[in-house]
Formats: C-alpha cells, structure tokens, sequence
C-alpha cells in the first residue's frame, strides 16, 4: 500500500500571515485608543463646563460667615485666618483645613468649623482663659491652666491675675508652653492663691517671685516679701492668714518688713518692732 506524501508547509506564506494577523491586532488596539480619546475629550470638556458653571453658579456661593465664642479675639483677624471670602463657592472650602488654619491662633483652645447650608458656614471658638501672668524677659504674658503663652497682657494695676516672674526666660513667644517643671510649680501656686480669695484678695499680692529657694509673694503697697518656698503652698498661705490676724490685734502690721513662712509649724517675721501701739481701726494685709 502506497502512503500518500504529507504536504509541505510554506514557511513563508505561514509567515506572512501571522504578519497580517500581527497588523490587524496593531490596527484593532490603535483604533480602541483612538475611539476612547475620542469619547473621553468631549466628556472631560463637558465635564470641565459642567464644574466651571457649578462654581460660579449663584445658589452655590459662600454668603455668611457666622462666628461664636470670641471675647478677645478679633473678628477680622479670624476671617483672615480662615482665608475664606463672601461669593466664594461653598464647593471648594475645606472645612478641616480652615478649623486647622484657626488652631494656629495661640488665643484659641477649641475650634468647631461646619457648613449650615451651601450660603451659610458656622464658626464656634472657645478662647482660652487667662489664669495668670507670666514676665518672660521684659514682656508680660497671659497664660492659662495648661502653660500656653497665648496673648500680651497690658498694664492694669487692678488686674486680678497673679503676676509670676523668675520662670520664664527671654526666649518664650506667644504660642509657646512653659516646661512642666515651671508648669507644675505655677498649678499648685495658683491653687492655693485660689483657696484663699475669700480673705487675700488677688490686687493683694503684687507679685509672685520664683527664685533659687522657691517662690516669694510681694505684698501690699509696702511691697511685703513673704517666702513659701517650694511646696505646701496651701498650708503655708493658711499660717499667713494666721499671722496677719496676730499682726492686725497687735497692730503690728505697719511694722513688718519680710515674713519667712518656709520654716515647719512656724513663722520668721523681720520688721522694726519698737513698741505695740494702741489698736485703731479695722484689721488689714501687710502693706
């Protein structure tokens, strides 16, 4: 039986075709991308116009800006932070950039930033509240409970904030915090000047000195020293109302020129003691 003969494949017409079919699929991707350039052009034109009139559009534009809980603060000065302007559309602001943008203002402890409605954005700002004054270098600053130097302080001799020197150096600027260990010291002063405003009254105390032996309170006009050291500060204040009232029947208050309460259980009193005088008139502080 006589096998018939394979037939020989044309290796050239083979390559030619897989030529061919290579050019189709060359062919078929570049018309894709074409046919997608072409659908995608007029949509993000369309989309582009669609934006541009959105923004510019009058029921989308920014015309109230409402801001609650300043008393210091000054409004302009927060509108100018916040960067944000009447006719601006409501789109394009960024809430949480703005209340970030506020929390750099050193006088603001908590701030809350929302859109009402697409005219109206609210702004509620708790300022921070004063509770001492601190004298870093040659400038008086006003500083709350957790050590932040927020605002200069004016000259106001009936001010009823505590004036604190001794700890804080040159270098601080609005913004900035005291060390803890500063902060610490300052906390349980301010307790036990605190506890006593029902007898020492805070125009009282000039002064509160920080030096290398702790703190010393200036009293009174004559401008009293009276050191309490480092710690039991409240305890120390209690023998100082102990003191004045023995001063006050003696009538030896006038007379006194520095009281030393760091000492345990009792008082060191320097003064020009001559001679008890007759009592007259009411009982008053050193000074």
């Amino acid at each position: 039986m006589i096998k018939p003969k394979k037939m020989r494949r044309n290796r050239y017409q083979e390559s030619a075709l897989r030529r061919l079919k290579g050019n189709f699929r060359t062919f078929q991707g570049f018309f894709a991308v074409f046919a997608l350039f072409c659908f995608l052009f007029p949509l993000g034109a369309g989309l582009s116009r669609l934006y541009y009139m959105m923004i510019n559009a009058p029921w989308l534009k920014l015309e109230k800006i409402e801001i609650s809980g300043i008393k210091k603060l000054d409004r302009s000065e927060v509108l100018d932070v916040m960067g944000l302007r009447r006719g601006q559309c409501s789109l394009s602001i960024n809430t949480r950039q703005v209340t970030e943008s506020l929390k750099q203002l050193p006088a603001v402890r908590e701030v809350s930033v929302r859109l009402e409605s697409h005219e109206r954005i609210m702004v509620s700002i708790v300022e921070r509240e004063p509770a001492a004054i601190v004298r870093c270098g040659d400038q008086d600053m006003q500083m709350d409970l957790e050590g932040i130097l927020f605002s200069e302080a004016t000259a106001d001799e009936n001010s009823p904030l505590p004036l604190v020197t001794g700890l804080c150096d040159s270098n601080r600027m609005k913004g900035n915090s005291l060390p803890a260990g500063s902060l610490e010291q300052i906390r349980a002063l301010l307790a036990a000047i605190d506890g006593s405003k029902g007898w020492l009254s805070g125009t009282a105390i000039n002064e509160c000195r920080w030096t290398e032996s702790g703190f010393t309170l200036i009293l009174g006009e004559r401008k009293v020293p009276v050191d309490i050291g480092r710690d039991a500060y409240e305890q120390k204040i209690t023998k100082l109302k102990k003191v004045i009232n023995t001063l006050n029947e003696q009538n030896l208050t006038d007379l006194v020129t520095r009281i030393d309460l760091d000492y345990r259980g009792q008082a060191y009193l320097e003064g020009q003691f001559f001679a008890p005088r007759p009592a007259q008139g009411s009982a008053k502080q050193p000074g």
